[in-house]
């Protein structure tokens, strides 16, 4: 009997259920707000890494396809810029590069690295660093590639040394 008189006596929703109510559905749809957003920052970067790795592969394979002389400085970065990509720039240093992705080149010949100033020309280290940013925050991811001359390459190289 008594539960009949508060089930009589309950006339709807206070205004302080409904505050109550909208507070918890608030803080829980910023949670959601803020999960999606950082899902969606996440996947914009592994967007990025992945077409900055897919890039690369796709210079490091030309590289690996250059006869030994023609691995150059110069050959890369114009390489690069020939495939008049919007996105994509590339140069000795970023000073110039104004596009999204900078590809910034170095090609060292081994027997010009410390300690091996002795050796023979027949090794290059290539070395791909691509610069972007993301939310103002920059990025940077580094690939090296060593270049080994072939037979045919180490004979003209040698050959040339003897004629010197």
């Amino acid at each position: 009997m008594f539960k009949n008189k508060i089930l009589k006596a309950n006339k709807g929703i206070m205004i302080s259920d409904a505050l109550i109510a909208m507070l918890i559905i608030l803080l829980f749809s910023g949670i959601v707000i803020a999960l999606i957003t950082n899902i969606t920052v996440e996947k914009t970067k592994i967007s990025q890494n992945s077409m900055i790795i897919d890039f690369a592969t796709k210079m490091l394979e030309y590289v690996e396809k250059l006869p030994y002389a023609d691995v150059t400085e110069e050959n890369l970065i114009n390489y690069v810029n020939s495939k008049n990509l919007e996105h994509i720039s590339a140069g000795r240093t970023t000073d110039n590069l104004t596009t999204e992705y900078r590809v910034i080149v170095n090609v060292e010949n081994y027997n010009q690295t410390e300690g091996n100033t002795d050796k023979y020309d027949f090794i290059k280290i290539v070395t791909i660093t691509i610069e972007s940013s993301l939310e103002g925050k920059a990025n940077s991811i580094q690939f090296s590639k060593i270049k080994k001359a072939n037979m045919k390459e180490v004979e003209t190289i040698l050959n040339n040394l003897r004629t010197e």
